[in-house]
């Protein structure tokens, strides 16, 4: 009878080659879908942004105003709005800025005012921004993160209730309609006066997201409403946006655990012969 020689350093590089076939694919991943800071983009209005430099946002951002599409905008981290003055401006205490750091290098975006400390216009409308994101195949969560402000004051007697709130909306979403989503992120409603903060950080099973847009596209949707009895005045600073998807390992192929099943028999018959 032929005697069968194998080579065992050749099986053991076999064998350890299958174990990383295997092994590699079955650990989960996390995985950045959105990631916008507002830095690369320069300090005027979303329209005019996404006319003229539409590369610095993520494809197919959107924003809606009914009322002075300038009051969807982006401001530089020195401007006024970002330091203190009571409830009309976005930091908390005296001597501070709300979003860091307080440099013309840095930027964020601004609904609800135009310029300036809130005194100035608009004292109603409705406001939006969406930027899309698509779902990594095997995705079974999201974490959505964000800096976020809401500041607003009385302007005259009575007051009203001014609302912030930021979602994600599959099919059907409408920018015109920017405080409707199917999964809440936040939701904060003031009024009178007051002032709400961030930063958000929200996790969304996958499963919940319902179905995406023709396009295959889900919306990270910001809506801004000042009540139109225009009694309280206020706006909401946005930054530092982040949404990372959690994915499941891929399913390892049948075929390359049988690899592995067939180099530990061929190794264990090799260690038989050798010991007769």
């Amino acid at each position: 009878m032929k005697k069968i020689i194998t080579s065992k350093p050749l099986l053991t590089g076999l064998m350890a080659t299958a174990f990383c076939l295997g092994t590699a694919s079955a650990h989960a991943t996390t995985t950045t879908l959105l990631d916008e800071n507002f830095d690369d983009a320069t300090n005027t209005t979303i329209q005019s942004l996404l006319t003229s430099n539409p590369a610095s946002l993520p494809t197919g951002t959107t924003w809606s105003s009914t009322t002075n599409a300038n009051s969807v905008n982006l401001r530089l981290g020195t401007d006024s709005i970002n330091t203190y003055n009571g409830l009309q401006r976005f930091a908390l205490t005296s001597g501070t800025n709300f979003f860091l750091p307080a440099t013309a290098a840095n930027k964020f975006l601004v609904m609800g005012d135009d310029s300036g400390q809130l005194a100035g216009s608009p004292t109603a409308g409705t406001f939006g921004f969406a930027t899309p994101f698509t779902l990594a195949a095997g995705t079974t969560d999201i974490t959505v993160s964000f800096d976020w402000v809401f500041s607003a004051f009385l302007l005259g007697s009575g007051g009203d209730t001014d609302q912030f709130n930021v979602g994600i909306a599959g099919n059907g979403f409408n920018i015109a309609s920017p405080l409707t989503n199917n999964n809440s992120v936040v939701n904060q409603s003031i009024n009178i006066s007051g002032k709400a903060y961030g930063p958000a950080n929200v996790n969304i099973l996958a499963s919940s997201l319902g179905a995406p847009d023709a396009n295959g596209k889900y919306w990270l949707s910001f809506g801004y409403l000042e009540n139109t009895s225009s009694q309280t005045n206020g706006a909401v600073g946005i930054d530092n946006i982040k949404i990372t998807a959690n994915v499941a390992p891929v399913p390892v192929p049948g075929a390359v655990w049988l690899l592995g099943s067939g180099l530990a028999g061929l190794l264990g018959l090799q260690r038989r012969k050798q010991m007769a």
